[in-house]
């Protein structure tokens, strides 16, 4: 309910809705149409970590077929604080900004649709801004 404080390590389902996250330091943001666990680091200015952590299906042997291509999970954010989204194969962190964090069988999309997002691409093992309008793709490794 409004203003229930929810502790780390506790997994949100927003498929059928929305969830406000005030975090520590005054930091608030609305996610929804995922399922993820919350982590928060301890700092003066925490930063909250959301997992993906819906289940997927993939076919083994890196072949996807028409269904599994259409397994996948993913988790909007709006607002503004220090949040960062991880999928599978990296992870968008953000100050304040709307975007989508969507994991698929062999690559996680970051898509920012207002302000920027830093991107943290675990494969590759590098880092890159995503403005708004713009997306960015961290593909498994082959």
């Amino acid at each position: 309910g409004p203003g229930e404080q929810i502790p780390v390590g506790t997994t949100v389902d927003t498929l059928k809705g929305r969830v406000t996250l005030v975090a520590a330091g005054n930091q608030t943001a609305d996610f929804y149409a995922g399922v993820f666990r919350i982590g928060q680091t301890s700092a003066a200015t925490p930063l909250t970590t959301l997992k993906l952590v819906q289940a997927m299906r993939c076919p083994r042997g890196g072949r996807a077929s028409i269904a599994a291509r259409r397994r996948s999970r993913r988790l909007w954010g709006d607002g503004s604080g220090k949040f960062r989204t991880q999928g599978k194969h990296s992870a968008a962190t953000v100050v304040g900004t709307k975007w989508l964090v969507q994991d698929r069988c062999g690559s996680t999309l970051t898509r920012v649709v207002q302000g920027r997002v830093s991107v943290r691409d675990f494969v590759k093992r590098k880092t890159v801004t995503v403005r708004a309008g713009k997306k960015y793709v961290a593909r498994a490794r082959r």
